[in-house]
Parts: structure tokens; C-alpha cells; sequence
């Protein structure tokens, strides 16, 4: 076995690269398992492994075989290496995407704000008078008020009614909507929110109290969850939606 690697150890280079690069791409974090197919394959090679291992095979063909379970071996540890890499990079993602997200829209906002106060401000000087007096007065105007807390979005909003199960048991796929993922999920659950028609009905006032409720007041708003909600409860889609369903992507990381 030790001269078949020395012999192939480019070739087996190759092949655990490879089986790195499909572990990459293939996995998720939310998989469920291995297939029937893979389990199936995954018994064929360990029949293969000890079949090498005890020499049942004698001759070339058992040569071919060694050769063959070297060159699987490496493939499944790549595969298995890769797919671990993955999920470990999606985690630490899912851990800090949402507050960069958070900090870009900030800057966003406060680069719009100083624009707009910059616009104001050229305005008042055109039209003369006390530039000094109308450039402060534009300027306080034009600033936007800072964003609620998530304890004075909740206090200055209404918590909506919630259900205390279910209809018929089965709750809605509520990771649908972008920017819901599971920790937001099992919250809304937490509030009785169940179905896409809930939260479609929210008023504004409740989408304050349950951004503050989930730690980030502005959010619903800002990702149109009620405007997604009432299309899938209507029956139609969304782009994000149909990737979730067909597992092109995971559900909305959460903060």
C-alpha cells in the first residue's frame, strides 16, 4: 500500500483537492444527512476497505482494488474536510453578517443625512438673508431622528395579538422571508406568530414593537417583511423564496 502512494501521490493529491472542492460546494449547514445513494456507496467502499485490508483479493485485481480504495479514500476525506470548512465558514458568517449589515445601512443613512443637510444648505445661501441663522435651521431640519432602542421601539409600539398554536398544527415557513432565519423564527413562535397572514396584518406600530422585541428596531421595515408576507400568503413568491425552496441558499442568516 505504501508504494501505490509513493507511486500516485500527485494523482492522490488531485483527487483529495477535488474531493475538497465538491465538499465545498455540495454542503450545507442545514443538511439533513446523507442520501440513500450515499449511505449505499459509503457501505460498498468500507466492503472495499476490508477486503484490501484482508486480502481477499489476490493478484492484479487485488492490485487494481488497493489502487481504487486509495484513491476513494482520498476523495471522501477531501469531500468530508471540504464540507466541514464550509459549515464552519457559514456559522462564522452568519455570526458577524448581520451586524456588518446593520453598520453599512448606518453609514448609508448617515451619508444621506449629511447630503441632504449639504443640499439645504446651498439652497439658503442662494436666497440670501441671514445665511448663518437659515443654514443652522436647514440643518436641523434636515437631520433625521436617531433610531429607537429596542426598548423604546417596543415601548413606543403595540404588540400584536398572537395565536396559542398552529392552525391545523402546521405553522408556516416563516424562514421564507428574507431576513427571518431560525433564531427569529422560533421568536415570532414565541409570540404565538405562526403564518404569513399574522404577519401581513401587523400594523406599523406592531412591526416597532416586534423589531424591538427582536433586538433590531427597523428591520422589518427596512426588509419589507409585511410586504413579503402578504404575497406568500397570497400564494405567490418571491425570488428569495424560491431559492430557499430549492436550497440554492440557506434561510436568512440571524444577528
Amino acid at each position: 500500500m505504501l508504494y501505490l502512494i509513493q507511486t500516485f501521490a500527485l494523482l492522490l493529491l488531485v483527487a483529495l483537492v477535488g474531493g475538497l472542492a465538491v465538499g465545498w460546494v455540495t454542503s450545507d449547514k442545514e443538511d439533513e444527512g446523507p442520501s440513500a445513494l450515499a449511505a449505499a456507496a459509503m457501505i460498498a467502499f468500507a466492503l472495499m476497505v476490508v477486503a484490501a485490508a484482508l486480502k481477499w483479493v489476490p493478484g492484479r485485481p487485488g492490485l487494481w482494488l488497493d489502487t481504487a480504495v486509495l484513491f476513494i479514500g482520498a476523495y471522501l476525506i477531501g469531500c468530508v474536510v471540504g464540507a466541514f470548512l464550509r459549515v464552519f465558514t457559514d456559522k462564522v458568517e452568519d455570526s458577524v453578517g448581520s451586524p456588518l449589515g446593520d453598520m453599512v445601512g448606518a453609514a448609508t443613512s448617515t451619508a444621506g443625512a449629511v447630503k441632504a443637510v449639504a443640499e439645504a444648505t446651498g439652497s439658503v445661501a442662494r436666497l440670501g438673508g441671514d445665511a448663518a441663522e437659515r443654514r443652522n435651521a436647514a440643518a436641523v431640519a434636515a437631520t433625521p431622528a436617531p433610531p429607537p432602542s429596542a426598548a423604546e421601539a417596543m415601548a413606543q409600539g403595540t404588540k400584536p395579538a398572537g395565536a396559542t398554536a398552529p392552525r391545523a398544527g402546521k405553522p408556516d415557513e416563516l424562514e421564507l422571508i428574507l431576513g427571518i432565519g431560525p433564531q427569529n423564527e422560533r421568536k415570532l413562535h414565541e409570540l404565538g406568530i405562526f403564518h404569513f397572514d399574522q404577519i401581513a396584518a401587523w400594523t406599523p406600530q406592531e412591526a416597532l414593537w416586534v423589531g424591538g422585541y427582536l433586538a433590531f428596531p427597523g428591520r422589518i421595515e427596512r426588509e419589507d417583511w409585511i410586504g413579503q408576507a402578504k404575497l406568500l400568503a397570497s400564494g405567490g413568491t418571491t425570488a428569495h423564496a424560491d431559492k430557499v425552496r430549492r436550497g440554492e441558499i440557506s434561510s436568512t442568516p440571524d444577528a
